[in-house]
């Protein structure tokens, strides 16, 4: 767990540079020239980042239960260390996607109103 939230923050920063990277550039290509349509342009790619991460989640509880179960507790008492490790891993089991997703959706959220603030205001 200690590398995976990192890399999962790390990438999520990445992503979410891209993704507005290409939003400026679409923004360009299409002549926008007020912050309010950039920051649109940001809204709109953050949104539709969340939608997948829960979109994600959702196809993953349709599944049946049988096909989710990957490993069962045993029976033997288990170290703490062991049973904090077993507990982390059903935690992030299956949620690093959306948290991947979620986070670079919220980051774009926060540069669609750092747009409009750069461009003073609505």
């Amino acid at each position: 767990m200690k590398k995976t939230i990192p890399r999962i923050l790390i990438s999520a920063i990445l992503l979410s540079l891209i993704a507005g990277i290409i939003v400026v550039i679409i923004g360009l290509i299409l002549g926008w020239r007020t912050p309010a349509k950039f920051s649109d342009g940001f809204f709109w790619a953050g949104a539709i980042l969340i939608s997948l991460g829960l979109l994600n989640i959702r196809g993953q509880h349709s599944q049946p239960t049988a096909s989710r179960l990957e490993y069962s507790q045993s029976v033997v008492q288990l170290a703490p260390a062991e049973q904090i490790k077993i507990w982390e891993s059903d935690i992030l089991h299956g949620y690093r996607l959306m948290a991947f997703l979620g986070i670079s959706g919220l980051l774009l959220l926060g540069m669609s109103g750092l747009a409009i603030e750069a461009g003073g205001g609505f």
